[in-house]
């Protein structure tokens, strides 16, 4: 039976630099879909291609699909989703930024997600000013249409409402058979290790949202923290590979 294959938080450029595989561990065979939900690399416009490349070694990369994660928006812009999508194409793949895949009677529901910043202690000012002192996102992704500045909480938190507005879209939709959610971000704060610090910007509430629609399973990563946790019906997961 054709299967699919999700996993996130590969960062294969780091696992090079270690001189190790990443993909080792993972088992290809009868692969029909293979989905990386985010952070594939740091630096997209210079990694991605050779990323892609040590990819297709173990399955063709039409059938790969990148949501990209945080990392993989780093040394490039939050608004440059079009060239992320050019460069997955050029090698190959395919680019799953809002995007929905149905690979036999299961649809896969795709995007990064970003964080709403309403968990966490203190308040939305807070924690925007924690965010952007301590989280690299903040400091290694840019802005394109606001003069190429530093991303904002704001900007991100923009980001999430976006892709949550498209998601609960597709989640309305009717469908004769499963859906799994895919994201790069949590979409529940039960997931997170405890004392996890800036937890804001791991993970968002959207209990409501789970129990409302009740999708077959949420795959996400970010966390780096391999666990599953039932809401309802559903099944949360975290795919993560993480680092090296």
């Amino acid at each position: 039976m054709t299967k699919a294959l999700i996993v996130a938080d590969l960062h294969l450029d780091m696992w090079a630099e270690a001189g190790r595989d990443a993909l080792e561990r993972l088992d290809f065979s009868d692969v029909g879909l293979m989905i990386i939900a985010g952070d594939l690399t740091n630096k997209p416009k210079v990694r991605w291609k050779q990323a892609l490349e040590v990819i297709e070694r173990r399955i063709d990369l039409e059938r790969v699909y990148v949501v990209p994660g945080n990392h993989d928006y780093y040394n490039h812009t939050l608004d440059g989703d079009d060239r992320l999508e050019q460069i997955a194409c050029d090698a190959g793949a395919n680019f799953a930024q809002r995007r929905e895949i149905i690979l036999g009677n299961r649809r896969y529901l795709c995007c990064t997600l970003w964080t709403d910043f309403q968990e966490g202690q203190g308040t939305l000012e807070s924690r925007d000013l924690d965010a952007r002192a301590k989280m690299n996102d903040y400091r290694y992704i840019r802005v394109a249409s606001a003069g190429y500045r530093k991303a904002r909480p704001a900007d991100t938190i923009a980001k999430h409402r976006e892709h949550l507005s498209w998601l609960r879209s597709k989640l309305a939709e009717r469908f004769e058979g499963e859906t799994a959610v895919v994201t790069h971000h949590a979409p529940i704060v039960d997931v997170l290790p405890a004392g996890q610090k800036l937890s804001w910007c791991y993970a968002s509430d959207l209990k409501d949202l789970i129990l409302e629609y009740q999708p077959d399973v949420w795959f996400f990563g970010h966390t780096h923290h391999k666990m599953e946790f039932m809401v309802g019906n559903t099944r949360v997961a975290n795919v993560s590979v993480g680092y090296p």
